[in-house]
């Protein structure tokens, strides 16, 4: 059924061209009003002839330069209509401005639009109406069912509820999607159905490193101040690049670039996204020293493939998402990465038109995959991007000259090993430390993880509980990078949970 639409305005050329837009899609119909004496009538006609030509309308568009030069007369006259209650009122304005803007919803605007009317101002009009109608109707449902002054307010105050959370409903949605996939859909009304495409696009991921294990440490209101200050610095990089944040994963993010909007630079987006990411990690380490948190490292990984992307679930819910095996890869990339670091696939490499710098080519394995992935640590990207990852040297090493014993459980999966692989400690830092294995034959790979338990030469626990990613072997030598450290380990190195360590991490 078509959708009234009453355009009041005394510019002929202008009304015929708004009423040309407003027809053109198929079910909408628009009637000039050129005068007072027009909206008059129009409007009587409700009232008294019920066979009138004239339907009730749905939306009214005020133009602002009449409404002006007549002192907003026709508005007023059309407010006063208990046929027209409830009608939504767009105003249309040659130019905008703070102080017109403000005019115009004092005046009861819903929404102020610019003439001519763009497709998306068309697109706007129709949902508004839609939703009047389903309003208009449900009103009529209820003033059945009601004969007295009491049912007619409890009919007001439903329209109000309706209004606020329609209101809400936009707010929440805003929150959770990018700007650039809020505007898609607004724009194509076909986009919040269910179904996507397959596409190339590049995927990030990122995780804070031992953030599990920490936040047992601390009360549930610091853990969500920090996770929030964390999550509000990563989206502010990720939109910048125009990413889109799929979800979050936990205290991880998933997000993609070039979709919903198709980049040609989606993956140096990605990686100078990425190398901002790491860099910001200062200001969220600088909150944690503030309120006596410990410092926090995230890793990163990034690939590129074939996935498919669009809107995944039911009629009743349903959400942005991204399937498929570039999204298992990166998560198998990502995971290989220790704190401050970004991983990239060489199919995403592959693809980077601008100078990258990287760092230790590696093979990583997949479960489910047969094939290797090579990947490469990221230092640097130049082009229009000029950024370097500020952290990229580790802190110095210090020798070890006491006697001290790693105990090392390898960690398949989740799931801890039984038996420890004893080492001695020769070198250590705050981020690293070099051991060399009682047995140089035993089964530790490079990117395997470890949880390590210290103890003294006479006999007592020195830490426990402390977690690390081998990230380089030469026969029994092993340098381990901690991924997540607590109390204990803090008071063996010495080091200060907050500024000294905090300090530390802006060396490194």
């Amino acid at each position: 059924m078509e959708k009234i639409i009453w355009v009041v305005g005394n510019n002929r050329t202008e009304m015929i061209e708004a009423q040309r837009q407003i027809n053109s899609t198929g079910s909408m119909r628009a009637f000039c009003l050129l005068s007072y004496e027009a909206v008059e009538k129009a409007a009587v006609s409700q009232t008294k002839d019920k066979y009138s030509r004239i339907s009730t309308p749905s939306l009214i568009v005020v133009d602002y330069t009449m409404a002006e030069q007549e002192e907003f007369r026709s508005l007023s006259y059309l407010k006063k209509q208990e046929s027209l209650a409830g009608v939504p009122i767009f105003f249309m304005v040659e130019n905008r401005s703070q102080e017109t803007d403000e005019i115009c919803y004092k005046k009861g605007a819903v929404v102020v639009l610019r003439k001519p009317f763009s497709q998306t101002d068309i697109l706007r009009m129709e949902r508004i109406a839609w939703q009047h109608e389903v309003t208009k109707n449900y009103e009529k449902m209820l003033q059945k069912q009601a004969s007295d002054l009491q049912a007619a307010r409890e009919i007001l105050r439903l329209n109000e509820q309706l209004k606020s959370r329609n209101e809400l409903l936009h707010q929440i949605f805003g929150r959770y999607f990018s700007d650039d996939l809020v505007q898609d859909i607004m724009e194509h009304p076909q986009g919040s159905a269910i179904g996507g495409d397959k596409r190339e696009l590049t995927v990030l991921m990122s995780d804070l490193r031992g953030f599990t294990s920490l936040s047992e440490e601390l009360e549930p209101d610091a853990v969500t101040d920090v996770l929030n200050l964390y999550f509000g610095k990563m989206a502010e990089v990720i939109s910048q690049y125009h990413g889109t944040i799929i979800e979050f994963l936990g205290d991880g993010i998933l997000a993609v670039f070039g979709a919903p909007l198709c980049t040609e630079e989606q993956t140096e987006e990605a990686i100078a996204a990425a190398i901002s990411m790491q860099n910001r990690m200062g200001e969220v380490n600088a909150y944690c020293a503030k309120h006596k948190y410990p410092p926090l490292e995230m890793g990163i990984g990034i690939h590129r493939g074939e996935a498919f992307v669009g809107n995944v679930g039911s009629e009743k819910m349903m959400r942005y998402n991204v399937i498929g095996r570039v999204v298992n890869e990166c998560s198998r990339i990502e995971s290989y990465s220790v704190g401050g670091q970004i991983l990239i696939s060489n199919d995403a490499l592959a693809a980077v038109s601008c100078p990258v710098e990287v760092h230790n080519e590696m093979e990583i394995t997949a479960k489910g995959i047969h094939k290797t992935i090579t990947a490469s640590e990221i230092i640097s990207i130049g082009g229009d991007y000029q950024l370097l990852i500020a952290n990229v040297e580790f802190d110095a090493l210090s020798q070890v000259e006491e006697w001290i014993c790693f105990e090392l459980y390898p960690i398949d999966g989740k799931v801890i090993q039984g038996e420890p692989l004893p080492a001695r400690l020769t070198q250590f830092s705050c981020k690293r430390a070099v051991v060399e294995l009682e047995d140089f034959q035993a089964d530790l790979k490079v990117y395997s993880d470890v949880q390590i338990s210290a103890i003294g030469k006479d006999g007592t626990s020195l830490f426990s509980g402390v977690y690390a990613k081998v990230v380089r072997r030469q026969f029994d030598r092993v340098t381990l990078h901690f991924t997540h450290i607590n109390r204990s380990f803090q008071k063996f190195s010495g080091q200060d949970q907050t500024e000294e360590w905090n300090q530390n991490l802006k060396q490194g």
